[in-house]
């Protein structure tokens, strides 16, 4: 299937039109084609529109290619990947998840094998014979498969996160879901994907110990236990009133004392930078300019269309609003006045575009997705040869105290920058308020360098 835009035609694959509806249709890998059904993987996408089948096949590419990762990597990978292990465990076993045709020999004889290991566990003694739980002596993918065998009597935590994904405003964020899924996968990691109703306060303080000593910030462990705790509301108001949430007011010992401190660009390396960029002249020396002087995230200054720079408009700005190849932040529109390196960047964007361009950088932007993670390694690498070691996002940071050393008010320089405080108001389009805003910039942004 082709997606065609203006001039510009790209070929999506793993796709096919039947009807009045596109199917995705990819095959198994080899090694793997005994924990599926088939030989293929066919999904209806229920819509023939190419921008939404675009978005929806890079979805699946995503899942597929995750979960056949995992299924070649430990069981407790993924969710995905230990539920696959379950079943290809029954299926060695000659049972199947749930179907009422088990032969009661077979499952007798996995029972037997399951008493085996219990009491190889308790090693003689009768009271741990009798007291112990199941996951003390099977494995995750032996504990999942007597859940499928027996048909699971409740929802796991990970069928809570289905709730919350299928009932979320932010639903088909594809930043917001991967996020969800990858948090979740260390929970099960450390925990199993345990009964969510059995999920206890102690279940929570183990993934917070098991995290931190991985490695892991603090901050990174307080951002995962906030989208938890938002899983488990979900469910709670959609599935299970009165369901206690383990993840309220849980304490993480000295959060955020071991951030690292940020350090922003100083005045002479944004000065160089600015010349550099003149001195260079391309895509890429377009973008570092273009973030010099607008606060914008990396992504959302790459996956700019052209149609999204205003250059004839009273006051020049970009207007930064989510695309289907790439979403904001907020998810809310903001406009930006453009002045200094910033204007001189869009000025060469638009004096440079080919006919018919729909992108403002097609190096990483087409209508399959925004690369900004590529686009930023590649940026980081020639700030370094420029003899700067910082990530190009601390340009974002270094705006917001620029702002702040001219005695900008927070809420403008919240708007200037995209935060939500200031996001709801800016999205009514107000003029008088990109004027505002233009009139602060002014005061911080580069100058021509002199000749």
């Amino acid at each position: 299937m082709r997606i065609t835009l203006g001039p510009l035609s790209v070929k999506i694959k793993y796709v096919f039109s039947r009807g009045t509806t596109t199917f995705y249709q990819r095959a198994v890998p080899t090694d793997l084609r005994s924990r599926y059904p088939g030989p293929n993987i066919k999904v209806n996408l229920g819509t023939t529109d190419p921008i939404k089948v675009a978005r929806m096949v890079d979805k699946l590419n995503r899942k597929y290619e995750a979960e056949w990762a995992g299924l070649r990597a430990a069981p407790e990978s993924s969710p995905d990947a230990l539920k696959a292990h379950a079943r290809d465990f029954l299926k060695a076993w000659g049972l199947e998840p749930g179907s009422p045709d088990n032969h009661p020999q077979a499952i007798e004889l996995l029972h037997s094998f399951i008493d085996g290991k219990r009491a190889s566990y308790a090693a003689g003694d009768e009271e741990v014979y009798r007291s112990a739980g199941d996951d003390e002596f099977l494995t995750p993918t032996e504990l999942m498969a007597g859940r499928l065998l027996h048909g699971a009597q409740h929802d796991t935590i990970t069928d809570a996160l289905e709730v919350y994904l299928e009932t979320n405003p932010r639903k088909g964020n594809e930043k917001f879901e991967t996020y969800a899924r990858r948090a979740f996968a260390s929970l099960v990691a450390v925990c199993g994907d345990k009964d969510v109703k059995a999920f206890t306060r102690a279940d929570a303080r183990l993934f917070v110990s098991k995290t931190l000593e991985g490695g892991n910030k603090t901050t990174t462990v307080k951002r995962r236990v906030n989208s938890f705790r938002a899983v488990w509301s979900a469910y709670a108001h959609e599935k299970a009133h009165g369901l206690h949430n383990p993840w309220e007011r849980l304490t993480i010992q000295g959060a955020g004392q071991d951030a690292e401190q940020r350090q922003p660009f100083t005045p002479a390396q944004l000065k160089a930078l600015w010349l550099a960029c003149r001195e260079r002249d391309d895509d890429m020396r377009w973008v570092v300019a273009m973030l010099l002087d607008t606060g914008a995230r990396l992504a959302e200054v790459v996956g700019l269309a052209l149609s999204d720079i205003q250059l004839n408009d009273p006051v020049p700005h970009i207007h930064i609003q989510p695309h289907p190849w790439r979403s904001v932040k907020t998810d809310i529109a903001r406009t930006v006045p453009i002045q200094g390196a910033a204007l001189w960047a869009a000025k060469r964007v638009m004096a440079t575009a080919k006919e018919g361009q729909v992108f403002a950088f097609p190096r990483y932007t087409d209508s399959t997705g925004c690369r900004a993670t590529a686009a930023s390694g590649a940026l980081v690498k020639w700030l370094k040869g420029q003899g700067i070691d910082r990530v190009i996002h601390e340009l974002r940071h270094t705006m917001k105290d620029r702002l702040r050393d001219v005695e900008c008010p927070k809420w403008i320089n919240d708007g200037i920058c995209g935060h939500a405080s200031s996001d709801q108001g800016d999205g009514y389009g107000n003029a008088q308020f990109l004027a505002v805003k233009s009139k602060w910039l002014a005061m911080v942004a580069m100058r021509e360098p002199e000749a």
